[in-house]
């Protein structure tokens, strides 16, 4: 397991810090704002990211002739091989001469590796809002309580076998399944992108239309195993 290379102190005031649970390995990512926050809640919903660590090394660099040292917030890496290290930063912040300072050191550091630097700012996080909000209601609604693997496959099968329909359908032919298991199961099976709804355009209601993703054939070895 990754360590952080400089370790996060806990605070008082304004600077919070959270530790949010990565769904993918059920690691906890350590932030120290609600931005960094953001962020890992979208790169935890986001299937091309394999896996997210949080200031994971330190780049050395001389100033006035000193050594510094800049810890990134994290590296992120797809399953496609490639790697992000990312800073992130309020907007109003980016043009500071010490931040362009810190994004130089770093590009140029990932630039041997064959990596590539970014910063990422409020403008980019909450250029959607309906996104954010969605993936927070359904990592706060679709991982409490526990569903049983029955339950899933029961309303994928379901939804397999009906087709597209809005949730508030879906639920109509599920009426054997408890409202509770049944709304945890659909937003467990939608946040990990098993049924597809868009999530963009805005937020999760019973009227959102849901379909099969065709991209993924299983859940637990089993959902469609009989379609593929």
């Amino acid at each position: 397991m990754n360590q952080p290379a400089r370790k996060i102190m806990a605070t008082r005031g304004k600077n919070h810090r959270w530790k949010v649970p990565y769904l993918k390995n059920g690691r906890m990512i350590h932030c120290e704002s609600g931005l960094e926050r953001d962020y890992v809640r979208i790169t935890d919903f986001d299937q091309n990211v394999v896996e997210i660590a949080y200031q994971p090394l330190f780049i050395p660099y001389r100033i006035k002739g000193k050594i510094r040292f800049y810890y990134p917030d994290f590296k992120v890496t797809f399953k496609d091989g490639r790697v992000l290290i990312v800073e992130i930063k309020p907007n109003s912040k980016v043009l500071k001469p010490e931040i362009q300072l810190k994004a130089l050191v770093g590009r140029l550091y990932c630039k041997k590796k064959g990596w590539k630097y970014i910063i990422v700012t409020e403008k980019q996080l909450y250029e959607n809002s309906c996104l954010l909000f969605n993936i927070g209601f359904l990592r706060a609604l679709g991982h409490q309580p526990k569903v049983p693997s029955v339950v899933l496959q029961i309303v994928y099968d379901t939804l397999c076998n009906t087709g597209a329909s809005t949730i508030y359908m879906l639920r109509e032919n599920c009426r054997d399944i408890d409202d509770e298991f049944f709304y945890v199961a659909i937003y467990k099976l939608i946040y990990f992108q098993k049924v597809f709804a868009d999530l963009f355009s805005s937020e999760l209601t019973d009227e959102t239309l849901i379909s099969v993703n065709l991209n993924h054939f299983q859940f637990g070895g089993e959902v469609c195993a009989s379609k593929r």
